[in-house]
């Protein structure tokens, strides 16, 4: 395949670079997210935003973390060790707070727009005097929870980051699995045709006759609460307390098998055009066995078609967890996947003032991500089919 040549194409399109650079960038952000945002950023952490309040939890997680390390250590030692460090690195005049609840504390940079705004009085308990609002658009108040925080006092920048991980987990490995299954089954189908085509059109057509949605959930529902599978998890490790882990990898393996219908279909269509071509023919002539032709010749000739489809299906498969969340059957709550995030923040819109930036912001990161995805491998479907090339 002429690698330099697509390469080339590519770079001509502005808006393919542009696309290929923000999914680069969420992937580095995906890939590093547990160093971006720790665990302890995830915890449920309402209450007032005061220097005092933030130095009082870091010193709680400094000393757990003080007696994880070391067992040998008393409690009291820890605490006084924990308050030592934190004293050393948290200065209550230079820690930047807002002094406002933490629990559905709205973007901080909107309340320093808008010193009228009605969070003010709804989010702070008591109404915030008019001289204390003028923070500033470019102070640090104004920033410390720049997309806010949800109901547990949590940041939602936090979880969108942590999320973002999540959604490549979601989007890449169904789509390796699905594409797994589908080329192996397109090359079969499409090579040897006869009775094995016959039969894997077969099952194509049936799983492709019955509705995704309502294949998947049956799926879902069926696996879950299979005494087997729940046993196999907790030989592996994942016992009753991993259980929002058990569900995600079940919700990844079913969707992988039930959406590879129609990448087999394609691969089964182009392996048909290729394998009476020549250079077939010339391989069969040299002696060459059927698996070396087909994995060695004929799948480097329409893989192009599997790499533009996962770039559709990583979209699709981010987009079927974002629904079964919302339809409450994909993963526990405790993993802040951005389906969980949609599904939470829609209930929350009906609050007076309203609570809308949970699900605006995650709607708006799934938006831009499957933007980015799509415009990519709509470019490069251009660039690798020589039929579109302009």
């Amino acid at each position: 395949m002429p690698w330099r040549e697509v390469i080339r194409l590519l770079l001509k399109r502005k808006l393919a670079v542009a696309c290929f650079v923000v999914v680069v960038i969420c992937a580095f952000v995906a890939l590093f997210a547990q160093v971006f945002v720790p665990d302890s950023d995830l915890e449920a952490n309402p209450g007032i935003d005061t220097a005092e309040h933030v130095i009082e939890r870091e010193t709680l997680l400094r000393t757990q973390e003080l007696l994880d390390d070391y067992p040998d250590m008393s409690e009291a030692e820890a605490q006084e060790q924990a308050k030592k460090e934190v004293g050393e690195e948290y200065d209550p005049e230079t820690v930047t707070v807002t002094n406002l609840t933490r629990s559905y504390h709205p973007p901080s940079w909107l309340l320093a727009m808008d010193a009228e705004n009605d969070h003010w009085e709804k989010t702070g308990g008591e109404p915030t005097p008019m001289q204390n609002r003028d923070w500033g658009l470019f102070s640090a108040k104004a920033w410390r929870f720049p997309m806010g925080c949800d109901v547990e006092g949590v940041s939602i920048l936090a979880k969108l980051i942590r999320g973002l991980q999540l959604a490549f987990i979601i989007g890449i490995v169904p789509t390796v699995i699905s594409s797994i299954i589908a080329v192996f089954m397109g090359l079969l189908s499409g090579y040897f045709g006869k009775l094995l085509d016959d039969v894997i059109v077969f099952i194509i057509s049936t799983m492709a006759s019955i509705p995704l949605l309502l294949l998947l959930i049956a799926f879902i529902q069926a696996v879950r609460n299979s005494e087997a599978i729940t046993q196999k998890f907790e030989y592996i490790g994942l016992g009753e307390d991993q259980k929002h882990w058990r569900n995600l990898i079940l919700v990844l393996v079913v969707i992988g098998l039930t959406t590879w219908i129609g990448l087999s279909r394609l691969v089964r269509a182009e392996v048909m055009k290729h394998k009476n071509r020549e250079y077939i023919d010339a391989a069969r002539a040299l002696g060459y066995g059927t698996w070396r032709i087909l994995f060695k010749h004929v799948l480097p000739n329409v893989f192009h078609i599997v790499i533009i489809t996962f770039t559709i299906g990583f979209i699709g498969a981010v987009g079927l967890e974002v629904f079964l969340s919302y339809v409450g059957i994909g993963v526990e709550a405790k993993l802040p996947t951005w389906g969980q995030m949609i599904s939470g923040g829609r209930q929350e819109l009906q609050r007076d003032p309203s609570v809308w930036w949970p699900l605006t912001f995650a709607t708006l990161f799934l938006f831009i991500l499957s933007l980015a995805f799509s415009l990519f491998g709509d470019a490069l479907r251009d660039a690798l089919d020589p039929k579109l090339r302009t």
